[in-house]
């Protein structure tokens, strides 16, 4: 809470809060954080379909959007945006966020998939309609590529 404090202070800009995707971890942290962040217009995250009360709330509470994550699949992205539609979140304040593990997938299974998502929203699906979010440098950090050491990379420049 005290580094977001201290990050919040020295910029004017809404930050990105993410959680360690450990769901008692992130309840109890986000308890703290949020409070601290008020009126700020954060984006919290992320909500799944396992663990989304807390954060709906505290969100809610304070003023700040969250992050939906699901599975590379549309029907459980609509089950997390429903879900929080349920305990009172206001869809607007919401971002999309289907974990995309492209080099797990495929990049074109992941791409097509978010793009499946955005026609639904434009063709009035209101569960699918907000902005998405692809944390794509999580997957990048984790591919062998990123972890060799430079002895190992042969002509890579």
């Amino acid at each position: 809470a005290e580094t977001v404090e201290d990050v919040l202070d020295a910029t004017s800009l809404p930050l990105i809060i993410w959680g360690s995707g450990e769901d008692e971890k992130d309840n109890e942290v986000f308890t703290r954080v949020s409070p601290v962040a008020a009126g700020e217009n954060c984006l919290l995250g992320t909500i799944t379909e396992d663990n989304y009360r807390t954060l709906s709330a505290l969100s809610q509470a304070d003023g700040h959007k969250i992050v939906a994550e699901s599975p590379v699949d549309i029907n459980i992205a609509k089950q997390v945006n429903t879900l929080a539609l349920d305990v009172g979140f206001d869809l607007e304040n919401l971002v999309i966020f289907p974990d995309s593990p492209a080099l797990g997938y495929g990049i074109e299974y992941v791409y097509s998939i978010m793009e499946r998502t955005r026609l639904a929203g434009l063709k009035g699906d209101r569960l699918m309609a907000q902005p998405i979010l692809a944390n794509i440098g999580v997957e990048v950090w984790g591919t062998k590529e990123a972890k060799i050491s430079e002895a190992e990379k042969p002509g890579w420049g």
